[in-house]
């Protein structure tokens, strides 16, 4: 196990297990933006063969979390100012959809509001935990989950897909921002918020809060940048 995938399990290739576990090193900043990295360090990380590995490495080129150099290994792709607030972009855009879509069905069912009102409960609490501890990645994950609840009662699974991926280039940005406690707590207030207004069943107030939310990370951008300027390109 590396990176919280267990190999050998729930139908999935190799390769494709290869690939979340270095897409995880990667966005978890395990594996710096701009780190030089060679198919053998993933080889013994993971303990597979070549073959799987360039199949996740391949991916990974695609999605430009990687940067194949020719003869000379590969690298971490440097975090894209540009790609970040495009793929904050799409993801803003899904994810009003979605939570105006939720908060409607707050207002018609009250077994929905009263399920979603546990989840959000139990997930807000595992994100103060984290940032009592200031568990970065711990918080990342209670952030996420937060998140897929309302993906979840979409159910729509190709949305999901997508947002998943559009977080690729944002988690790193988000986990540098986490290094700092106080942003932690700051976020768990903004989710409160959200909560809030999705179980008031208001779409409008719910779409609001969420997009202040997700908004925030911009706002927040420069000084990150200032702060690890290293780990950025163009």
């Amino acid at each position: 196990m590396i990176a919280g995938v267990t190999y050998g399990v729930a139908k999935k290739t190799l390769g494709e297990q290869a690939y979340e576990a270095i897409r995880e090193e990667i966005l978890s900043l395990r594996l710096h933006p701009g780190q030089t990295v060679y198919e053998s360090d993933f080889t013994r990380m993971l303990n597979m063969s070549r073959t799987p590995v360039r199949e996740a490495v391949r991916a990974l080129a695609m999605e430009r979390l990687i940067e194949v150099l020719p003869q000379r290994g590969m690298k971490v792709a440097l975090i894209s100012e540009r790609q970040v607030e495009e793929t904050r972009f799409v993801r803003e855009s899904l994810e009003l959809a979605v939570i105006r879509r939720v908060a409607e069905d707050v207002a018609r069912d009250t077994a929905t509001r009263a399920r979603l009102e546990q989840e959000m409960a139990q997930s807000l609490e595992d994100q103060r935990e984290a940032a009592e501890s200031a568990d970065a990645l711990r918080f990342m994950q209670a952030d996420d989950g937060f998140h897929q609840i309302f993906l979840q009662q979409f159910d729509n699974e190709t949305l999901t897909a997508i947002v998943a991926q559009m977080r690729g280039h944002l988690n790193r940005v988000r986990m540098l921002s986490l290094f700092e406690p106080e942003r932690m707590k700051r976020l768990v207030g903004e989710h409160e918020r959200v909560a809030e207004a999705v179980l008031s069943g208001q779409p409008d107030q719910a779409a609001e809060a969420m997009h202040h939310h997700l908004a925030k990370l911009m706002e927040d951008l420069p000084g990150i940048k200032a702060r690890h300027p290293a780990f950025f390109g163009p």
